[in-house]
């Protein structure tokens, strides 16, 4: 059975300059957004603005994550208007969202992130006193059980949102009209990750490393999203990245819905390390699973662009 393309529901609207003028139009509108819900979040809580957006308690945390509703609504206008085509489309060509993706990615995220943590723990036995962060308690067990819920439907809107922007929108519409990775899949993901781009807080060299660690795993979740045909299983990946944070933080960033957090001074070479090593076992586990497919699957929505 021949599987329609990924970009397919793109391809008749897929003028460069639709997609350019689409794309800064949800940044705008995701940014006004973004700036009204933080100011409405600080003045029901009585905190300044800049507090409410670091995101270190529950409430401010809820703040920052709603504030990417402002990413579905610029999609919700902008793909009807500009490229005749609704917010389902995003999600491939049956226009369904693969919620066993969406669990396989999600599984495959919390499963690294719980290795990752094991390594954490046999830190403590190798390196030298005070080397490896230390952990502690910051919220009790009770109410962090009462607010996970809710936390992690607040993680999806905001992993929804960014995969629907940049491994949605901007992958359909630049794969539609281009063949090379390079731009399809490199370059949103380049953008993608100079968002997160913070060297007032992590310092000029774990920055770019942070950077560098949001553009590779945006590029990944591209080539996953065109292998399998559908933004589900690159929802699931970003979600169990950013849901493993409720388990165990880091400090100082995002912290509001974490139980445990790593101390970890965002500045240190423990971080670039972290930040380093999470990258690559990434890209290793992601191409034991693509030699895997390959072999094992045949290739689907690799289709000439029109």
């Amino acid at each position: 059975m021949i599987q329609s393309a990924f970009w397919q529901t793109a391809t008749p609207r897929a003028q460069l300059w639709r997609t350019l003028l689409g794309f800064a139009l949800v940044m705008a509108i995701w940014l006004g957004t973004s700036f009204v819900i933080v100011l409405v979040g600080a003045h029901l809580l009585g905190m300044p603005a800049a507090l409410v957006a670091q995101g270190n308690t529950w409430t401010t945390a809820a703040v920052f994550f709603a504030s990417f509703l402002g990413f579905h609504l610029g999609l919700a206008l902008v793909l009807p208007i500009l490229h005749r085509r609704g917010f389902a489309s995003l999600f491939g060509a049956d226009r369904q969202l693969n919620l066993r993706h969406f669990g396989l990615g999600a599984g495959a995220m919390l499963g690294l992130a719980a290795a990752l943590y094991a390594l954490m723990a046999i830190e403590h036995l190798v390196l030298p006193g005070g080397a490896a962060p230390q952990l502690r308690q910051v919220t009790p067990l009770l109410p962090w059980m009462a607010g996970l819920l809710p936390a992690l439907a607040l993680i999806f809107v905001q992993v929804f949102a960014e995969e629907a922007v940049f491994r949605g929108y901007l992958l359909q519409q630049l794969r539609a009209r281009f063949r090379s990775a390079l731009i399809w899949g490199v370059a949103p993901s380049l953008i993608f990750g100079l968002l997160h781009f913070q060297p007032g807080l992590y310092g000029m060299a774990n920055a770019l490393a942070y950077v560098l660690n949001a553009t590779v795993m945006g590029t990944l979740a591209a080539f996953v999203t065109l292998r399998t045909g559908n933004l589900g299983a690159a929802v699931g990946l970003h979600f169990g990245n950013n849901a493993a944070l409720t388990g165990i933080g880091i400090a100082g960033s995002l912290e509001g819905f974490s139980l445990f957090l790593a101390e970890v001074p965002p500045t240190s070479g423990y971080m670039t390390y972290s930040i380093l090593t999470q990258t690559a076992v990434t890209l290793l586990v992601f191409l034991a699973w693509w030699r895997w497919m390959n072999r094992h699957r045949p290739i689907a929505n690799t289709g000439p662009s029109s």
